[in-house]
């Protein structure tokens, strides 16, 4: 049998209105409020990821003075 994750309890502090809007939007959606906000905050890393490499892109395309044309696509309009 596969062992559970380990978890870790966090206490936040949240304005009063907030905290009852993600509790109705957990609710409509069949989820806990834990849910809703480890998901939340996967996309958060995923966004977070994606602009870092979209940093790092950048730079390297400074570094090689690569213009919008050189890449075509949508880039090229």
């Amino acid at each position: 049998m596969p062992r559970a994750a380990a978890t870790k309890t966090i206490t936040i502090s949240l304005p009063a209105p907030m905290g009852r809007e993600i509790q109705r939007v957990a609710a409509a959606e069949g989820r806990t409020v834990s849910e809703l906000l480890r998901e939340t905050f996967r996309q958060y890393q995923a966004r977070r990821r994606f602009r870092q490499i979209a940093r790092q892109g950048q730079r390297a395309a400074r570094r090689l003075k690569l213009t919008p044309e050189d890449l075509g696509g949508p880039f090229a309009e």
